[in-house]
């Protein structure tokens, strides 16, 4: 791979969300997106076995004013062995006024000896709806594989930009999140760790309000972690979770010992967000 890049911006015309520029680098590709309506699935796919030693990618994608999109990946991500050395990711994500965004890819398996870094930054506007989640497995568990990867970092900063009173663009940190994996320095079965768990999935969620209509936002947020409790407790989920109230949105982190089980959770809750039913 070696540093490969992504860029993707889209635009709301005719009613329905365009692609309306696109760059990609192999081995990323994009498939024919699919349109319904409004909405428009963008699947990214990386055609190459999984991540190596020095791989680099990086991944930038714009969504237009009033757009509605959402962004998965093709299959499961593999950070392979990277042997004395790392590969990284870069996420860089904009979501502009009245947007819907969703990112959704599949997770990701640190394989043994694997070292890898994912940095990811979402600047947002107060009106759009945005969904941002991952999952990460304690490797490749059908194989027996757990807790073998030296290393795995992600880092998640979501920033919610609005003019400020001299009318220049500001930004307000919304939510932060650091996972770090290291097997060599602590015990991932320990009493709060993962315990017998094998998947972690992370969920930030932010929904639409009015510059400084902070009573709504709340409101709306609160009904939505409610709405996720039920659900949960509705379908019986198998594994733990736990969803609070940001900075501004919402979080949900969930352990689980099936991969479908957190990536299927995320997703119902992905779609309380953007059918605005909270």
């Amino acid at each position: 791979m070696g540093s490969s890049t992504f860029r993707l911006r889209t635009a709301f015309r005719h009613g329905r969300t365009k692609v309306d520029d696109v760059y990609f680098e192999a081995p990323f590709k994009l498939m024919t997106p699919f349109e319904d309506g409004r909405h428009t699935d963008f699947i990214v796919m990386l055609a190459s076995p999984g991540f190596l030693k020095g791989d680099e990618a990086h991944i930038a994608i714009e969504f237009g004013a009033g757009t509605d999109s959402t962004i998965r990946t093709q299959s499961y991500e593999k950070v392979l062995d990277t042997a004395d050395g790392s590969a990284s990711r870069t996420i860089d994500l904009t979501v502009h006024d009245g947007a819907t965004a969703v990112f959704l890819p599949f997770p990701v398996i640190p394989f043994r000896g694997s070292s890898f870094e994912n940095r990811t930054v979402a600047r947002i506007a107060p009106t759009s709806t945005f969904v941002y989640a991952d999952v990460v497995t304690c490797g490749r568990v059908g194989m027996d594989e757990r807790w073998a990867m030296r290393r795995f970092a992600n880092r998640l900063r979501v920033v919610v930009a609005g003019p400020s009173d001299d009318g220049e663009p500001r930004g307000r940190l919304a939510f932060a999140d650091r996972m770090l994996l290291e097997p060599d320095r602590f015990d991932y079965g320990e009493m709060g760790m993962w315990r017998s768990f094998t998947h972690c999935g992370v969920l930030y969620a932010h929904v639409p309000h009015g510059t400084g209509d902070d009573a709504a936002r709340i409101a709306a947020e609160d009904a939505l972690i409610e709405r996720i409790r039920r659900h949960a407790d509705d379908i019986g989920f198998v594994g733990e979770l736990g969803v609070s109230r940001a900075v501004e949105g919402i979080c949900l982190r969930v352990l689980t010992g099936r991969g479908d089980d957190a990536f299927d959770f995320i997703k119902d809750v992905a779609g309380m967000v953007t059918d605005g039913e909270q």
